[in-house]
């Protein structure tokens, strides 16, 4: 009986400790959760606030000029205007809307890269009209001026009014001049940083796969 009794303990610490076992809590590896890092998506959402501006003021800039010149060729009759002779506020506006429509479109379809080559060709052609239109504004005001000189005589004179709005088709021509570097250049950093957020992406992708591998080898040991 004596001899049995150490036994009887040692049973029962055994069976203590196989109860203990399975209620040990296994230990969890937390997998890193990969997200896109906040300054670039902040970058991304203001290149793309600060085109669709660039894209509204191209669009307006197009339609003025339509407008313009069409009451300019309605009215002007007598009076040699070179902007009209090359109709320049019609081929210019067909340019500029080209390319606010071709910017919007990028905004549309951000992974395309042969619209954005477009948009960008689409600028750089706008840029070139609006030089060439700039030229042409100047030469009827300025340098071949069929208008009484200062701008601002008053009335009456019966071209002021035309003076005046060839001289606002004038401050469009230069503000579209403006407009077409920084959209070229804000489109192509938004392709810059497309291109930086699919490189993220592939990174998250492979990430897991090495966590569930770490997790895995943690269990066995």
């Amino acid at each position: 009986m004596a001899l049995q009794a150490p036994t009887a303990i040692g049973s029962g610490e055994v069976s203590q400790c196989q109860d203990l076992g399975p209620a040990q809590p296994t230990q969890k590896v937390a997998q890193p959760q990969y997200l896109v890092p906040d300054g670039h998506l902040e970058k991304l959402l203001e290149g793309r606030g600060l085109l669709q501006k660039l894209t509204g003021f191209h669009i307006t800039i197009a339609f003025v000029h339509l407008a313009l010149g069409g009451y300019l060729l309605s009215t002007v009759k007598n009076l040699h205007l070179v902007v009209l002779k090359c109709w320049y506020p019609f081929w210019g506006a067909v340019s500029f809307l080209i390319s606010g429509i071709m910017a919007m479109t990028t905004m549309t379809f951000p992974s395309k890269t042969s619209l954005k080559i477009l948009s960008v060709t689409a600028n750089i052609v706008s840029l070139l009209c609006a030089l060439a239109g700039f030229y042409l504004i100047a030469k009827d005001l300025f340098l071949e001026s069929p208008f009484p000189w200062p701008i601002w005589r008053p009335y009456p004179n019966p071209t002021a009014y035309i003076q005046r709005l060839e001289l606002a088709l004038f401050c469009f021509t230069c503000l579209e001049i403006f407009l077409a570097g920084p959209t070229a250049v804000t489109i192509c950093r938004m392709k810059r940083l497309r291109a930086e957020d699919k490189d993220d992406s592939h990174l998250d992708s492979d990430a897991p796969m090495k966590g569930e591998g770490v997790a895995g080898a943690t269990t066995m040991l």
